[in-house]
């Protein structure tokens, strides 16, 4: 509800933070030109909450099988821990697929 008695109720105030293909935070004008494969929302309490993207259950791997073919596949994105969102970050960033294994054991947990 936005509106009570007459009065304004204000919305959070929520911070987004965009992450691209290479790990990296999107800047405002690459968030609608680039895809993002994980985000962070922090509310105006300091509040973080960590998501990364999916495909059949486990973390999409951008450089993997599926690379190519983002745009057809029905990908979502999912909430997860802290943990498994910087082994998921990492893995962007190194390419080092240790990183996308321990991600995917910390999804199955989450």
């Amino acid at each position: 509800m936005r509106f009570v008695d007459g009065k304004f109720l204000p919305q959070e105030d929520k911070t987004v933070f965009l992450f691209g293909k290479t790990g990296e935070v999107l800047d405002k004008d690459e968030q609608h030109k680039l895809p993002h494969y994980a985000k962070i929302v922090q509310n105006s309490e300091g509040k973080e909450t960590c998501y990364i993207r999916t495909y059949q259950s486990t973390p999409f791997d951008p450089m993997g099988p599926y690379g190519r073919r983002e745009r057809n596949l029905d990908t979502q994105i999912k909430k997860v821990s802290r943990s498994t969102f910087d082994f998921y970050v990492t893995y962007l960033k190194t390419n080092n697929s240790i990183y996308l294994t321990k991600a995917q054991r910390g999804f199955l947990n989450d």
